[in-house]
């Protein structure tokens, strides 16, 4: 079972690689310089194997424990910023959780990231580096940290509005804990929208047509140790890839799937997570400023820890529905709100959501105006 498992995540990885490779070769034939005073930013979304967007705000109920230990959850958080020049970029991500008391979770907490951004090259078409420097705060009923972050990055135009950004840095997770620096890699997809964009944002139609891509929820992210709070021991280094692509075989109907690859570890343990899901999404209405769409997926999830020696595995199946809506920003963006439905196909326990995100197409070139 392992070797069929490291087999089809290698093959994922090397197809979803040579997909990334030609995405980025392609880009620069459609995007256009789109920093300027006035630009908003927008971000938030999280990699997720759900059928939809997630990321900016979610209300959930889940019964996984049993009947008795069921959990209602409140989650926002936003990243929001403003281009006060073509340079100056300032914003902050904003976290709020509230989860329904019982005897396993329960508590609220709340989170404040705000960043300072400054691009070193705004006049570019395609490709715009900065330095960014970031503040955590984070308190809950059980414990608070500050944190912070500063590196450099690249915001690559996918589209217009569209950017992909990466980001090396280095990490301090928690003043308190001394010794306990990290360096990350982290990638998003994020919004940018210029004035000119902004000024169609309520009468944009979407150019979904067959060979457009859907990549929402797609994201590289990585934190390796540089030193350890603790003698005698490496710090934790994590990995986490969750390509998401679904192809559109016709005009209305996107067949895909998204895949969660999670590893953890140090020289006490070793953690990984692998997860796959088929979906299938369909428009019931045609290209409109707003669009009704129905969605579905299959969710299969393998978990492997070591510990000391001694291996643990175990693996899950599941089924979600959702039926969502689209408004869309541009012609590639668009909020969503999708109630869901999943089902744990093994525990016969469920998860019930309502979610709010941001999704992202890439046009086919025929059809890109």
């Amino acid at each position: 079972m392992g070797k069929i498992e490291d087999h089809l995540t290698n093959s994922i990885m090397k197809r979803f690689t040579l997909f990334s490779l030609v995405l980025l070769l392609c880009c620069p034939l459609w995007a256009q310089a789109q920093l300027s005073k006035g630009t908003w930013y927008a971000s938030g979304y999280a990699g997720s194997t759900l059928p939809v967007a997630h990321g900016l705000a979610g209300l959930s109920y889940s019964n996984e424990f049993s009947p008795e230990e069921s959990l209602f959850g409140l989650s926002i958080s936003p990243e929001f910023g403003y281009f006060f020049s073509r340079r100056l970029l300032m914003g902050s991500r904003i976290s709020l959780s509230l989860l329904d008391k019982n005897s396993i979770f329960g508590g609220s907490a709340i989170g404040a990231a705000p960043f300072l951004r400054y691009y070193l090259n705004p006049q570019a078409k395609t490709s715009h580096f900065f330095v960014n420097a970031q503040l955590n705060l984070f308190s809950s009923s059980d414990f608070s940290f500050t944190g912070a972050n500063a590196g450099v990055g690249m915001t690559h135009f996918l589209a217009p509005g569209i950017g992909l950004d990466a980001y090396l840095a280095l990490v301090e997770p928690d003043f308190q804990i001394r010794k306990n620096t990290q360096f990350g890699l982290f990638t998003s997809l994020n919004v940018y929208l210029n004035p000119e964009l902004r000024s169609t944002r309520k009468t944009a139609l979407p150019n979904l047509q067959r060979g457009s891509l859907l990549v929402g929820g797609t994201m590289v992210n990585a934190r390796f140790g540089i030193t350890s709070p603790r003698l005698g021991t490496s710090n934790i280094s994590m990995l986490n890839l969750s390509p998401n692509l679904l192809y559109f075989v016709t005009d209305r109907l996107g067949v895909g799937a998204a895949l969660n690859l999670s590893l953890s570890g140090n020289d006490n343990f070793d953690a990984s997570i692998f997860g796959i899901s088929p979906q299938l999404r369909y428009y019931l209405t045609p290209a409109k400023h707003r669009m009704l769409f129905l969605a579905g997926a299959y969710h299969y999830d393998a978990f492997k820890t070591t510990l000391d020696s001694q291996e643990f595995q175990s693996s899950s199946s599941s089924a979600s529905i959702a039926l969502g809506l689209n408004s869309f920003f541009t012609s590639n963006l668009a909020l969503e709100l999708a109630p869901n439905l999943k089902y744990n196909l093994d525990t016969e326990s469920m998860r019930v959501g309502i979610d709010l995100g941001i999704q992202f197409f890439l046009n086919s070139p025929k059809n890109r105006q």
